[in-house]
């Protein structure tokens, strides 16, 4: 039987059992959807965190976090311990020659923050002048801090885009002042956006206020959260991570086996990390996907072999009169193989839609490659030919005499 008929037949067969075809479609199209979805999400999450992790964690950074709890990627930074002071930096940095800057750090979530009437919730950060360096914040509108404002306790602040937003709207907030809780403060500067840290914290709804200033006027302790060092050569990081840890140790009393109260964080720590988190949506989510569509493959072979059985007569008639064994397979084969290509194909544009749909509405990161599409669209011809494979050779197999009977 010549191609060009097997492809007629075979058109003509799916075009006959519409119902069934369509079943057929939509169990692929599901999957492939879902699939491509998957897939562009994780890669665009990856993408998304990888430019945060680089932004806030250079490779010559070296973090130190207060307390003795294990960090992990769903969890915000800091602790209760009361061990972390300003005095460890500059000892650190006294001592250790390959410090080229640091910042020392405390958090104070969610505080209530209003302007004229105006209220929302922000995370209060204290910083030193050297965090604008040593955090890479871009102030796109005012000034950051001084060194001056820091030393007297002066109540100013640099806040981010969101709370600039809730509190101004299209206002400059530059000169205006808020009330964070019951003290005020004069906006000096709005930064750029910052989007989410690989812990959680959204930076953009923070407010930068000088380190001494919340630690005697906000929060009355003289305590830290966290700091960051940057080292002049980051070939020599993990000797200087080591270096900073025995001179925290040897400053607050450590001694042996004894556990360290505090975490020091390398680049290292941290790509482990971002890969932890990667792994959900480049592995598990793809799998959950994948699940799908061997369901959908196990519903084509069915109904395949429904197929089959129904057209027992039809293909012993064929055989009958000459057609051969490679034929009806093929013709089967094609059947499978052109709806679930179809379906791939419909499904990688539903898939598509869907992304296209969430982005703007959702701010969900995404990125479609054509290695994303390409792989889609193997799966489907290969689910096609596997979920065809059986039922098609069945059919090849039958003897003219049994189909007849």
């Amino acid at each position: 039987m010549k191609m060009h008929r097997i492809i007629k037949s075979g058109y003509k067969t799916v075009m006959a059992h519409k119902l069934r075809s369509m079943f057929m479609m939509l169990s692929v199209v599901i999957g492939i959807a879902a699939l491509t979805v998957v897939i562009s999400l994780g890669k665009g999450t990856e993408e998304k965190i990888m430019s945060q992790v680089k932004k806030l964690f250079s490779s010559n950074t070296i973090m130190i976090v207060a307390g003795k709890g294990k960090m992990e990627s769903n969890q915000r930074m800091g602790s209760s311990s009361s061990t972390l002071k300003l005095d460890d930096f500059e000892e650190i940095k006294n001592r250790v020659s390959n410090v080229l800057e640091w910042d020392a750090v405390q958090i104070s979530p969610d505080r209530q923050v209003s302007y004229s009437g105006r209220n929302t919730t922000a995370i209060i950060s204290g910083q030193t002048t050297a965090a604008e360096t040593v955090w890479n914040i871009d102030v796109k509108n005012g000034r950051f801090f001084t060194e001056a404002e820091n030393r007297n306790l002066s109540r100013v602040a640099v806040i981010a885009p969101n709370v600039a937003k809730e509190l101004f709207g299209t206002t400059n907030p530059v000169g205006e002042e808020i009330r964070v809780e019951n003290i005020p403060f004069q906006v000096i500067g709005v930064i750029a956006p910052r989007g989410m840290d690989p812990h959680g914290i959204d930076k953009d709804s923070e407010i930068l206020i000088p380190l001494n200033t919340v630690l005697r006027r906000v929060v009355n302790m003289d305590y830290l959260m966290l700091g960051k060092i940057l080292v002049t050569d980051e070939k020599n990081i993990a000797s200087t991570a080591k270096e900073v840890e025995q001179i925290l140790r040897e400053k607050h009393g450590i001694n042996g086996n004894e556990a360290s109260d505090f975490m020091i964080v390398t680049p290292t720590m941290i790509n482990k990390m971002v890969k932890d988190i990667n792994r959900v949506f480049n592995i598990y989510l793809p799998i959950v996907a994948l699940i799908s569509l061997i369901v959908g493959s196990i519903v084509i072979a069915n109904l395949m072999l429904l197929s089959v059985n129904e057209r027992r007569k039809e293909i012993g008639l064929r055989k009958a009169v000459g057609a051969k064994t490679k034929d009806i397979l093929a013709q089967f084969l094609l059947e499978s193989s052109s709806i679930t290509i179809g379906s791939g194909i419909l499904g990688i544009a539903i898939g598509l839609f869907a992304l296209s749909f969430l982005y703007p509405r959702m701010g969900i990161p995404y990125s479609v490659s054509w290695g994303t599409l390409i792989i889609c669209f193997v799966i489907s011809v290969l689910i096609g030919i596997l979920s065809g494979y059986f039922p098609a050779r069945k059919a090849a197999n039958l003897q003219p005499v049994e189909a007849l009977n």
